[in-house]
Formats: C-alpha cells, structure tokens, sequence
C-alpha cells in the first residue's frame, strides 16, 4: 500500500472526529502520553550530531521516499551545510505517472529527471540506480524476499551500498524500518535491509572493493512511521522510538525544515497524488521518529522470509 492510501485509509478508519483533528498541529498519541523512547542513542542527540558537521547518507528504494525523512535531511545540508548523499535503489518505475501529458519516453526517465532536481534542491550527490520497481497494483506485489532474488539478478545490491558507503564515507546513514518499512512496501523493507547489510560490508577489513578503504559508520537510523493515526489502525512501524527530531526547527532564515520539505515534494510531479498527501497533512510529518541500531550488532538479512 502507498503513502497516500495509507493516509487515506488513516483518516477514513479514525472517522470524522480525527479528521478533524488533522486541522489543527499534530499530536504524538491518542488518549495518552506518546511511548517513552527506549534505548537512547549514543549522545550527542541527532541535532547536535549534525551541528558538528555529520556526514549524512540516505539510502531508500524509490525517488520521492526522501520526504519521510526530508526535513532532517534537509538540516543537515541546508542549515548546517553538511555533505549529504541520496543512495535510491529503484527508479520507482513501477509507480504511476500523474502528468496530464504522460511520462515520455518512459516513467523510469521522468523519475529519473525529477530525483535529480530534488537532490539539487536539498544539495545532495545522488547515486540513482536501477533496480527492478514492482509494478502496481499493490496487491500484485512479491515478497521483499523474492524482489532481493530480482535484484541479485541485477547487481548485488549489498554490494553496490558497500561500495557507496566506502566512496562516501558518512558519519549517520539514514534508512527505512526493516519489518514494515512505513507504508508495509516490501521494496521499503528490503531497502532497509539492503542498507544494513552494506554497511556491514562495507566495513570489512578483508574485503577488497577496488582502491576504496574501509569504512565503519559511527550512527544508524531507522526511519519510523509512529504518526499517530497508522498507530491507531495497527500499521504503523513496530519498536520502540529512540529520538524525535522536531522537524519544525529552522532550515533556511526564512523557512523551517518542514515547509522545506513539503515544497520539495513539488517535484516529484509524477507522484503529485501522493506528494499532495504529504503537504495537506504536513503536520504529521512535524516530528521525525527514529530508532538508534547497531547494523553490526542487529542483523536483518534482505533474504530473511517475509
């Protein structure tokens, strides 16, 4: 299921009452306290991380996917000028095209053209690959098990983030939850797990990938969808929550990381009914939850059975 159908169905499933709720700012839980973060991250927290010039990478599955974590992206590169690197597995070809005058010569192109001018927008280097995208509709979709026996029949996607992260060479990664994956895509799911599983590679001493050196990436972040409303109708991301960055906080003199955030998604216009979503129900996305792992403690393995 996309971001939009699951917004949809939120908003349809709470009922008229928590529709209008989305009126007004956001609130972290219904009828009680939001859950207590457990398990802190190593200190400083995420923000003060960055201030001190964090080299940041993201590595998701499709272009637009950046907007889940977006506003922290872009205090990272924006606000604090740091290096920043986009890593997008597919080229979400899969996906729809809302152009009026449709995607020519193809959608993979357009999406192409379009993760580009975002990563321009949010001053990031961009590694676009292209990776097999599950065609809709939703319920046609594999197994994020056998969509990894797709892409190994590609390249080694672990791999090809091994590779990424050794050019790189990032202080904080960035990347989905591994079980769900926020919206239950499996190609957000084997992302995820794609991601983790690089990074282990990637820091292997007796592994020789070309000239490029080892690398240990000091912090990793899942990415968790705990906005209230999928809690409420059991769809959001299991666990616990570690930190939550305040995704109101400031990007550019006149602009914080949100509005900045939802004016980037203008440029996925292929995917202007979900990005639409996003904007209208920005204060959902005022608050970005992560979870602190270990990628060389936690294993979660692309061919693990869905």
């Amino acid at each position: 299921m996309n971001r939009r159908e699951f917004l949809e169905a939120s908003v349809t499933g709470a009922g008229a009452l928590l529709g209008a709720a989305l009126l007004g700012p956001a609130v972290p839980g219904c009828g009680g306290a939001p859950p207590r973060p457990v398990g802190p991250p190593p200190p400083p927290p995420v923000d003060a991380f960055l201030a001190k010039g964090a080299r940041v990478m993201w590595i998701a599955a499709h272009p637009d996917d950046e907007s889940w974590c977006g506003t922290l992206l872009a205090r990272a590169s924006i606000h604090y000028g740091n290096p920043l690197s986009m890593l997008v597995l597919t080229r979400g070809d899969g996906g729809e095209c809302c152009l009026k005058e449709g995607c020519k010569p193809d959608l993979a192109t357009v999406r192409g053209q379009e993760m580009r001018a975002v990563a321009a927008r949010y001053r990031a280097a961009l590694q676009h690959e292209r990776f097999w995208s599950a065609p809709l509709p939703v319920e046609s979709f594999p197994k994020r098990h056998k969509i990894f026996d797709l892409w190994r029949r590609q390249r080694d996607p672990v791999e090809v983030v091994a590779r990424a992260v050794r050019k790189f060479r990032p202080d904080l990664v960035l990347t989905f939850d591994p079980d769900v994956g926020a919206t239950g895509h499996p190609e957000h799911q084997l992302a995820s797990r794609v991601a983790t599983a690089g990074i282990r590679l990637a820091a292997r001493a007796d592994l020789r990938l070309d000239a490029l050196r080892p690398h240990h990436v000091a912090r990793t972040y899942y990415v968790v969808n705990r906005i209230w409303l999928y809690r409420l109708i059991g769809r959001a991301d299991p666990g616990h929550v570690s930190e939550r960055f305040d995704a109101t906080l400031p990007c550019t003199r006149t602009m914080s990381c949100l509005r900045f955030m939802t004016e980037a998604t203008r440029l996925h216009r292929t995917q202007d009914n979900d990005m639409s979503m996003v904007r209208n129900f920005r204060s959902l996305f005022s608050r970005v939850n992560l979870r602190w792992i270990d990628p060389y403690q936690v294993t979660k393995e692309p061919s693990e059975p869905a």
